[in-house]
């Protein structure tokens, strides 16, 4: 009888350990398991923000990148980011040792983990808000370039390159210039070109963005009002108030307008607010998303 007591002793013992043992790595890679995915988090976000820097130089874009991870308690040497040869796509990898809670009681002191994730830069078809009220004929533009955005002269009959975005009439237009479209724009849409000069409202609206950014081409930040993003249309060779269609968008930085309605600027690459089209033509405007990484890390 008592060696029945014993080995039910012992079983009892082996039994308790063996759940305290189950307990203690359950508990412990449920810790692991939300640590990575806070970590997968940040890195998606790193990722996110250092492709806004993409048309930039590639030490700014891992700059942007480990600043992110740092700002949210990873130490940078615990991070690696990669930029590829033509800065078009930035990967962010974070390996981050998780302390153990009860696993040390079986020697398990900590858990490695590691996330890695890619975001890539592309031609924008779609662009979610600020586009501006003027539109550039499909053509290829050299970077650096100085363009004309809206002429002074009637190129056709009463078209002078702006467009009606969310209603027509020279207080849309002006609104437009200052603040940019409130709505969505997308490769294929069709819009109207707008009628008359509207010298007055086009210089009421350049005075308000010049007058409110004082920045320059080399260093405007990325609330700019300068920063422009404008649809470029199959053709403007229309009379009137006349329907264009949408086949991509431009980046252009405003340095100039005149007492003649004019307005003129630097076509410049930029990662602006956008969504990416598979096969899109590229005249500038770009956008940003995460394509992921390796699901078995």
């Amino acid at each position: 009888m008592l060696d029945n007591k014993g080995a039910v002793l012992v079983i009892t013992n082996i039994v308790l350990i063996s759940i305290l043992v189950i307990t203690a790595l359950v508990v412990d890679v449920g810790v692991m398991v939300i640590r990575k995915a806070t970590i997968s988090s940040i890195a998606d976000s790193a990722s996110l923000a250092a492709a806004q820097e993409l048309t930039g130089d590639s030490e700014d874009i891992v700059d942007m990148a480990l600043e992110y991870c740092e700002q949210n308690n990873i130490d940078r040497s615990k991070v690696t980011v990669t930029v590829d040869e033509d800065n078009q796509a930035v990967e962010v990898e974070i390996n981050e040792d998780v302390f153990t809670i009860f696993a040390k009681v079986i020697g398990i002191d900590r858990m490695y983990t590691k996330v890695k994730t890619k975001a890539i830069a592309g031609a924008v078809s779609e662009v979610h808000i600020g586009i501006r009220p003027v539109a550039v004929e499909q053509k290829s533009f050299d970077y650096g370039e100085l363009v004309t955005l809206k002429y002074n002269d009637d190129n056709y009959c009463g078209n002078y390159d702006a467009i009606a975005l969310g209603g027509s009439g020279a207080s849309s237009y002006k609104d437009n210039i200052m603040y940019g479209y409130n709505g969505i724009l997308k490769v294929g849409d069709v819009i109207d070109t707008e009628t008359g000069n509207m010298t007055g409202p086009t210089k009421q609206g350049i005075d308000y963005v010049l007058r409110n950014d004082p920045s320059a081409i080399d260093n405007f930040t990325r609330n700019s009002l300068k920063l422009w993003t404008i649809p470029i249309v199959d053709s403007l060779a229309v009379n009137g108030r006349k329907s264009v269609t949408v086949v991509g968008f431009a980046e252009f930085f405003i340095e100039d307008s005149n007492s003649q309605g004019e307005i003129q600027g630097r076509f410049i690459q930029y990662v602006t607010n956008g969504k990416i089209g598979e096969g899109q033509i590229d005249y500038g405007a770009k956008g940003a998303r995460l394509i992921g990484g390796d699901p078995n890390e």
